[in-house]
């Protein structure tokens, strides 16, 4: 199991690595001069090439990233550009907003994939009614989504603020927006794994020695549905920071996301470069925490670690 795990942390190292390098490069050849950006439209070329010296942005692309790499191995993400402020601060001070907005729609996404899930297990036939609204919210963008919540719930009928900021109330349409486009993926996984069980050789034993329905379902097949679920959960955290993006700049939620759209608009490099790396590690380690509370759930996997 340590073996396996220590592959886990090396692969995910690797893949930081290669998200970091990726942006880097992708920045630098990104149309944009982040010194016209800070000095403004009128800026003269004088002032224009003094602070093009100051942030290194003559130097070549291998000098660049050298010294970047250099300050990332002591934790230094470098300045943001725009806001003249250390990288890594400006990120964890917006991260905890982020880290709310994901559970409030983990528990969405949990709490209505689970039971959309296994409602479809248990019925004989799939309803169509259901079929449809599966595939109609697998292809809604984040965003679209977002926008009819808003119109819907904050200007027709004026239940939630609009203003943005935090708080109780202001999380509800981005988390609901979150949590119901990831419901479709755990109702598939639930619905599987329990039609899986439900026709396994264990639960027709169960049904001859007399067991209840309720306790079948409960004490066998909805176990055996928690591993898969798990899984996903650590995979969701990708897609999850994908569209977190589109929901905090619409409803202006104060997270990581809408630093990095407003990073990505002052072709603030540092800052920009510094969410992406965050996410990544972000993610690698929620892969990471899914698989190892998997090998402790799952008797097969622990086997397989051995």
């Amino acid at each position: 199991m340590a073996r396996r795990i220590g592959t886990r942390i090396l692969l995910g190292l690797l893949t930081v690595v290669a998200v970091l390098l990726l942006t880097f490069v992708l920045q630098y050849v990104m149309p944009g001069d982040p010194a016209r950006s800070i000095a403004g439209p009128k800026a003269s070329p004088e002032v224009l090439e003094r602070i093009r010296e100051q942030l290194r942005l003559n130097d070549p692309l291998l000098s660049q990233l050298g010294h970047y790499l250099a300050g990332a191995a002591r934790g230094d993400l470098g300045t943001s550009y725009a806001k003249d402020a250390p990288v890594v601060p400006l990120i964890l001070d917006r991260l905890p907003a982020t880290a709310a907005l994901a559970a409030v729609a983990l528990v969405v996404e949990l709490v209505v994939g689970a039971a959309w899930g296994a409602w479809e297990a248990l019925r004989p036939k799939r309803s169509w009614l259901l079929a449809t609204l599966h595939v109609g919210l697998l292809s809604v963008p984040a965003f679209s989504l977002g926008f009819a919540l808003l119109l819907l719930f904050a200007y027709k009928l004026p239940l939630f603020p609009i203003d943005g900021g935090t708080g109780v109330t202001k999380i509800v349409l981005p988390g609901v927006t979150l949590g119901i486009l990831g419901a479709p993926y755990y109702a598939n996984v639930v619905r599987d794994s329990m039609r899986s069980s439900l026709a396994s050789p264990y639960v027709r034993t169960a049904v001859s020695k007399g067991l209840g329905r309720r306790r079948i379902v409960f004490r066998h097949v909805a176990r055996n549905s928690v591993p898969p679920v798990i899984t996903l959960l650590g995979m969701d955290v990708a897609i999850f920071f994908s569209n977190v993006v589109f929901v905090e700049k619409i409803f202006a939620w104060p997270g990581v996301g809408l630093l990095q759209t407003e990073a990505f608009a002052n072709l603030d490099r540092p800052l920009l470069t510094g969410t992406v790396v965050v996410v990544a590690v972000v993610v690698v380690l929620s892969n990471l925490a899914a698989d190892v509370v998997r090998m402790f759930i799952d008797p097969r996997i622990k086997t397989e670690a051995l």
